[in-house]
C-alpha cells in the first residue's frame, strides 16, 4: 500500500512540473506549419528546430518539412543555396508529382534561385514550371514563368529578348487576371519590368509602363474593395517614385518634384523600405545630401559585408547623385570606390561559384533547345521514319546506278578519281595556306581596345553581340571592359553603346536610300526585331524611321 502511495506521489509531482507552455496545446498544433511560421517571425532558429523535431516524430511529412524549411530560410536569411536545396528535396517527394502542386513549388524555387543569382538553374526551373502549369491548366502561372525567364535573361544581359518576353507575359497575364492574388503577382511583375527599364535608362518606355501599373492598381482596388490598404499604399508609393525618377531624367524637374512630394505623403514613405526607394529619386535629382542624411539615420552606410551588391548599390546611387549635382570631383571619388568594389565582388562571386559562367549558360541553352527538338521528334515519329525510309531507298537506287556505270567506265572512273584526288590535295594545301593567312590576319587586326573591336571591325552589326562575347574576344575581365567603355562612351551601358552604333549605321543607310524597307533596314543594322529597332531609333532621333525617311526625301 505504501508503495502505491509513493508511485502516485511521483506521478503528481511530474505532472505539476510539465511545461506551462504546452498546457492545453496538442502536438498537432505545436508542429503545424502555421504555428512554426508564426514562431519564425520572432525566432527563426527555434522554428527550424521545431520543424526538425516534427519530422523526427512523424508529425510532419518529409515533403511538408522541406517545403517549410525552404520558405523559412528564404524569408528570414540570405542563405539562398540552402533554401533551394530544401525545395529540391520537397520536389523529390510523391506529393510533388501532381502538376498543380509542382508548378507552385517550382515558382517558389524560381524566386529563390533569382535571389541566389543561379541563372542556369533558374531557366531550367522556368521551363519545367511552365510545362507543369500547362498540364494543370493554370494559364496565369504559365505567363508567370515566362516573365521570370525574361527577367532572368535581363539579369544576364540579354536585354532585347528579355524585354519582349516580359512585355508579352504582362500583356497576356493582364488579360486573364481574375483573383486578388493574380493581381498582386501582376503588380510585382510590372514593378520589376519598370525597374529593369530604369536600369537601362529607357525612361520614356518606363513612363508608359507606369501607366499600366497605375491601371492595375485601380483595377485591383475596384475589383477587390477589401484589399489590404497598406499594400495599395505601397504600390502607389512605388509608382510615384518611379514616375518622379523618369520625369527628373527627362528634364522636367517641376513635374518630378510635384509627384515626389505626393510620394512623401504615403504611409510607406516612413518605413525603412520606403526610405530606401526615396534614394532613387534623390540620386536622379542630384541631391546627395539627402541620401547621406538617410544613410546616416536608419539606413546605415556601413554593412556587415561591405563587399556586397547592396553596399555597391549605395555607392552607385551617391555617385549618380553627385554627377547629377555637377560635383564631378565627388563623383570621381565614388566612381573609384565603385570600381574597387566591383573587382572585389567579382572575385568573391567567382570564389563562391555564384558568378554566371557563360559556358554554363550556353550549355543550358543548347540543352533546352535539344529538349524542344526531342519533343518535336516524338510528335512526328511516323513521318520521320517514312522520310528516312524514302531517303534510304533513294540513296540505295542511286548507289546501284553509280555502281553499274562505274563498271562500264572503269578506266575513266579511275582516271577521274586520280584527278579528283590530286585536286583535293591541291585544294587542301591552298585551304590550309589561306586559313593560316586568315588566322594571322585576324591576330594582326585583333583590337587592343573596345572601340577598335566594335567600331573598326563593325561587330555591332552582329545580332548576337553581347557584353560577354566582346569581353571574351578582347581577353579582358568584366571590370576592364567597363573601364574601356567608360573611356569611349562615359555614362552609358554597353547595350546602349551598341544601339547607338546600330542607329548611326541605320542613318547612313537611310541617307543612301530613303526608300529602303524598314525590315531590311533593321536587319542590316544588327537588330533582331523591327519593334526593337523602331523603339531605339525613336529614342535616339526623336522620330520614327518612316518620319526620318520622309524628311530626307523632302530635303532632297
Amino acid at each position: 500500500m505504501k508503495k502505491l502511495y509513493f508511485i502516485t506521489a511521483i506521478l503528481l509531482i511530474l505532472s505539476c512540473c510539465s511545461p506551462a507552455d504546452n498546457a492545453g496545446v496538442s502536438s498537432e498544433e505545436t508542429y503545424s506549419p502555421a504555428h512554426i511560421q508564426e514562431l519564425a517571425q520572432t525566432d527563426y532558429e527555434a522554428a527550424m528546430k521545431l520543424t526538425a523535431e516534427g519530422l523526427r516524430s512523424g508529425q510532419l511529412s518529409v515533403f511538408t518539412a522541406n517545403e517549410l524549411r525552404a520558405n523559412l530560410t528564404y524569408q528570414y536569411t540570405e542563405d539562398y543555396a540552402s533554401a533551394a536545396d530544401y525545395m529540391y528535396k520537397a520536389l523529390e517527394q510523391d506529393e510533388a508529382k501532381d502538376p498543380a502542386i509542382r508548378s507552385e513549388l517550382l515558382y517558389h524555387l524560381a524566386t529563390i534561385l533569382r535571389n541566389g543569382r543561379d541563372y542556369t538553374a533558374l531557366l531550367a526551373t522556368c521551363t519545367e514550371g511552365k510545362e507543369c502549369a500547362h498540364k494543370a491548366g493554370k494559364t496565369f502561372e504559365e505567363y508567370s514563368f515566362d516573365f521570370l525567364a525574361g527577367n532572368c535573361l535581363h539579369d544576364m544581359g540579354e536585354e532585347s529578348t528579355a524585354f519582349e518576353m516580359m512585355e508579352g507575359a504582362i500583356a497576356k497575364a493582364s488579360a486573364i487576371a481574375r483573383t486578388e492574388s493574380e493581381y498582386g503577382h501582376l503588380l510585382y511583375f510590372t514593378g520589376q519590368y519598370i525597374n529593369n527599364l530604369l536600369s537601362g535608362k529607357d525612361y520614356q518606355t518606363a513612363l508608359t509602363a507606369c501607366k499600366t501599373y497605375d491601371s492595375l492598381i485601380a483595377r485591383m482596388g475596384s475589383s477587390f474593395p477589401g484589399a489590404n490598404p497598406s499594400y495599395i499604399d505601397r504600390c502607389r508609393f512605388y509608382l510615384d517614385v518611379n514616375r518622379a525618377v523618369c520625369y527628373s531624367y527627362l528634364g522636367e524637374p517641376a513635374t518630378a518634384s510635384e509627384i515626389f512630394n505626393l510620394a512623401l505623403t504615403r504611409e510607406y514613405a516612413l518605413t525603412t523600405g520606403g526610405k530606401t526607394r526615396l534614394v532613387d529619386y534623390y540620386a536622379a535629382s542630384g541631391q546627395p545630401d539627402k541620401i547621406l542624411e538617410l544613410y546616416g539615420g536608419e539606413l546605415q552606410f556601413t554593412d556587415t559585408d561591405t563587399v556586397s551588391r547592396a553596399y555597391r548599390l549605395r555607392i552607385s546611387r551617391l555617385k549618380e547623385a553627385f554627377t547629377n549635382a555637377g560635383d564631378m570631383e565627388k563623383a570621381r571619388e565614388y566612381q573609384a570606390l565603385y570600381d574597387i568594389l566591383s573587382q572585389e565582388i567579382e572575385s568573391k562571386e567567382q570564389t563562391e561559384g555564384t558568378l554566371l559562367n557563360a559556358a554554363e549558360f550556353n550549355s543550358q541553352s543548347y540543352r533546352l533547345k535539344l529538349d524542344d527538338t526531342t519533343q518535336v521528334l516524338k510528335r512526328n515519329q511516323i513521318l520521320i521514319f517514312a522520310l528516312i525510309f524514302v531517303f534510304a531507298l533513294s540513296v540505295g537506287i542511286l548507289l546501284l546506278i553509280i555502281l553499274r556505270k562505274s563498271r562500264q567506265h572503269n578506266q575513266e572512273t579511275r582516271a577521274l578519281e586520280k584527278s579528283l584526288g590530286s585536286i583535293r590535295r591541291q585544294v587542301s594545301i591552298i585551304a590550309k595556306k589561306e586559313l593560316k593567312k586568315d588566322v594571322t590576319e585576324v591576330r594582326k587586326q585583333q583590337a587592343d581596345s573596345l572601340k577598335e573591336l566594335i567600331e573598326g571591325q563593325k561587330l555591332y552589326l552582329n545580332k548576337n553581340l553581347s557584353r560577354q562575347s566582346a569581353t571574351e574576344l578582347l581577353g579582358k575581365t568584366g571590370y576592364e571592359m567597363d573601364k574601356m567603355l567608360e573611356e569611349i562612351a562615359p555614362g552609358i551601358s554597353f547595350p546602349d553603346y551598341i544601339k547607338s552604333l546600330r542607329i548611326r549605321h541605320a542613318l547612313e543607310l537611310l541617307s543612301q536610300n530613303p526608300d529602303i524597307p524598314i525590315a531590311e533596314l533593321a536587319d542590316r543594322s544588327g537588330f533582331y526585331t523591327i519593334r526593337t529597332f523602331q523603339r531605339s531609333f525613336l529614342a535616339v532621333t526623336g522620330k520614327t524611321p518612316s518620319e526620318y525617311a520622309q524628311e530626307l526625301k523632302k530635303n532632297k
